[in-house]
């Protein structure tokens, strides 16, 4: 009814137009942020585990920025750097400012947090993204390492026919890594945004917990099948010309976007429903407050 009712798709446009303008300055402040400790060329094969969830345009837009990217010189952390991080981290931290204010929306919560403060909290969390999405990616990279390597640096040789287990499995493990990390990078996002966003008391983990797992899993499915839609059916290229990749983009964004946000009105209806409260349906009008007052003290009841 919530979903149904409220304002969740234009919230998800609105943040699905934002999220594309951030797209490439977040891109520019991941490539950065990860090239200090880590060696860049591990970055664009690691994407792969994208190639399903976005549409083939997108990817290809993506991943040649990414390739661009990559192909400069290494940089150091200078006062260039810094300066050149913050404005990408400004500049990406637009859509993250979109998203909380859409959690208000959802949660029905009124923004009362002051300029300074909100601006702080949508740049932290834009920056804890980026940072996420640098250890993700180094564990993605680690992960091939240790299965190789760790047994010969111990010395250590499975019997037969285990020997065989492991040579073949893990391949396997390694193919299934990279996807479980990025679900559960996904998953901690997430439940990050559900539990601190929203302006109001943060919500205990259990009723955060359901609508991550929903909106996690719904991403997933809804991502592969876009990408599968795309890919089969709509013709974006034809339609708008070179800025098909471009609004494949943007309503990959609107999908995702508003998969997260029904994950939020899921949890607000949990807990409304679970502290005996009326559920309130946003967009509809609500009683004044004083003629409520009046009309309870004309009717005689506290």
């Amino acid at each position: 009814s919530e979903v149904g009712s409220s304002q969740t798709s234009l919230s998800a446009a609105g943040c699905a137009f934002y999220a594309t303008l951030s797209l490439f300055p977040a891109i520019s402040t991941l490539i950065s942020v990860y090239g200090l400790a880590f060696d860049l060329q591990t970055v664009e094969p690691q994407l792969e585990v994208l190639r399903h969830l976005l549409p083939n345009a997108a990817y290809e837009l993506i991943g040649g920025r990414i390739h661009t990217l990559v192909a400069q010189p290494h940089s150091s952390l200078t006062i260039g750097l810094i300066f050149s991080l913050t404005v990408a981290l400004w500049s990406a931290s637009a859509s993250t400012k979109s998203v909380l204010s859409a959690l208000n929306m959802a949660y029905n919560a009124t923004e009362s947090r002051s300029f300074l403060r909100f601006q702080a909290m949508a740049l932290s969390m834009t920056l804890m993204a980026v940072v996420g999405a640098c250890l993700t990616l180094a564990l993605m990279v680690a992960a091939p390492a240790l299965v190789d390597y760790l047994p010969k640096y111990l010395g250590f040789q499975p019997p037969p026919p285990f020997d065989l287990l492991v040579s073949y499995g893990a391949p396997v493990v390694v193919r299934l890594v990279a996807p479980v990390l990025m679900l559960l990078f996904v998953f901690m996002a997430v439940s990050l945004l559900y539990r601190f966003a929203p302006c109001r008391t943060p919500a205990q983990w259990r009723w955060i917990l359901p609508g991550s797992v929903v909106a996690t899993m719904l991403w997933v499915i809804t991502s592969l099948g876009f990408s599968w839609y795309v890919g089969h059916f709509a013709s974006y290229g034809a339609t708008y010309g070179p800025l098909g990749a471009v609004a494949a983009i943007m309503m990959w964004f609107f999908v995702s976007t508003y998969v997260v946000l029904f994950g939020a009105e899921l949890n607000a209806g949990l807990e409304e429903r679970a502290k005996g409260e009326q559920p309130r349906i946003t967009g509809l009008p609500q009683p004044d407050p004083i003629v409520a007052a009046a009309v309870s003290r004309a009717e005689g009841t506290p």
